[in-house]
């Protein structure tokens, strides 16, 4: 039997229903765009602290980070709407669909553990 992925383990999926229960992607991007949220957090204390002590343009910098969890989770939902789609009768359930899914797991996710090097 293989590892459970990390938000079987958690339990995260039984608050969301299917297609994104299973959907590898949908969790992936709500992973980067939590981690998105919690560096933006972190970058904006330091862009205050370098604005303070008259970095200038170099207190944006820290906003590099953030952005590129952004782009990242963009690119993964991007890449996995078509699947998710389409066992939806028009794009509107969907959008209320994966809003109510991410609603319901967003806080878990950010709440979840980081295992950076395993």
């Amino acid at each position: 039997m293989t590892a459970s992925s990390w938000w079987e383990t958690e339990s995260l999926a039984e608050r969301v229903e299917e297609p994104f229960r299973s959907d590898r992607d949908f969790w992936s991007s709500l992973a980067a765009g939590a981690d998105a949220f919690l560096t933006l957090l972190a970058a904006a204390a330091v862009s205050v602290v370098l604005a303070m002590t008259g970095a200038g343009a170099w207190a944006l910098l820290p906003f590099v980070v953030p952005a590129g969890f952004v782009a990242r989770s963009a690119l993964v939902a991007r890449g996995s709407r078509e699947h998710r789609q389409a066992p939806f009768t028009d794009r509107r359930a969907w959008r209320d669909a994966e809003r109510t899914a991410v609603a319901k797991a967003f806080a878990p996710v950010l709440r979840r553990p980081r295992h950076p090097f395993s």
